[in-house]
């Protein structure tokens, strides 16, 4: 934790109620107080001679790099990732075929009952540590194996929950960052995508909602709103969107066959 968050002081200044005369207008006082802040950090990333940078969080890097390249549609396996320095790393891609793919309709036929969905909205709620402490990080979760075959959630903890679904919870600043990292240690931990649901804190754009389809997750849950062209591109690759979740409802914006009511 403490490579994630810095303590600085600050300046609280809050309106003060209590009358003194009348006429002399607002009051307002100042206390000062230290405060924990996220520590944000510059990550520099060549591949194959091409400089890409991120801001975010300093943790999982390796993971983040491998997560971003599989979705953006270049196939990992054809890439060699190497530190060079703190915060700095190189990417290795062998171009043969194979290395980069289009994006395709997912054709997983993997099924939520609306309770997972009620109970992955309060693991996400339960993993985020760093917001909780400075309000400033994304929470994203990629849950995996289901419970077997036969069992139900009826008497299911929501720890037991995570467990049992291999869930991977990251947070970071940046939703794509947060992303990209869930991805990574998903693949690391070799948890099979296709038969995966992502659930985030952050809105859904068409930039979020791409990363899906090139990874061919087919649910993604959001606690927030979808825009417009997230719904055509869901709709589209054949994804699962769900917004507005929270423990007692969620809206589906496509493709709701996937989802047991």
């Amino acid at each position: 934790m403490e490579k994630r968050i810095s303590e600085i002081e600050i300046s609280v200044v809050s309106k003060d109620d209590t009358p003194i005369f009348v006429g002399t207008g607002l009051q307002t006082r100042a206390e000062k107080k230290v405060d924990e802040v996220i520590r944000e950090e510059e990550v520099v990333v060549r591949i194959d001679r091409e400089i890409h940078k991120f801001y975010c969080i300093s943790t999982d890097l390796e993971e983040m790099i491998l997560g971003n390249l599989t979705s953006r549609g270049i196939n990992p396996s054809f890439s060699q990732i190497r530190k060079i320095a703190d915060n700095e790393f190189n990417v290795e891609l062998s171009f043969v075929k194979g290395l980069l793919k289009t994006p395709q309709p997912c054709e997983s036929n993997k099924k939520l009952t609306s309770k997972e969905i009620f109970y992955s909205v309060e693991c996400l709620a339960k993993n985020s540590f760093l917001f909780r402490k400075t309000g400033c990080t994304h929470v994203i979760g990629i849950c995996g194996d289901i419970l077997p075959k036969g069992k139900n959630l009826e008497g299911v903890t929501v720890n037991q929950f995570e467990f049992a679904h291999s869930g991977k919870f990251v947070e970071d600043i940046s939703r794509h960052c947060s992303i990209d990292k869930a991805i990574g240690l998903a693949i690391r931990d070799g948890i099979d995508l296709s038969d995966s649901f992502l659930v985030t804190s952050c809105r859904q754009t068409a930039s979020t909602i791409k990363k899906a389809i090139f990874c061919g997750i087919p649910i993604v849950i959001s606690i927030a709103a979808p825009t417009d062209l997230a719904v055509k591109e869901a709709n589209k690759y054949r994804i699962t969107l769900i917004g507005f979740a929270d423990s007692k409802r969620f809206n589906i914006y496509s493709h709701g066959w996937r989802i047991e009511i």
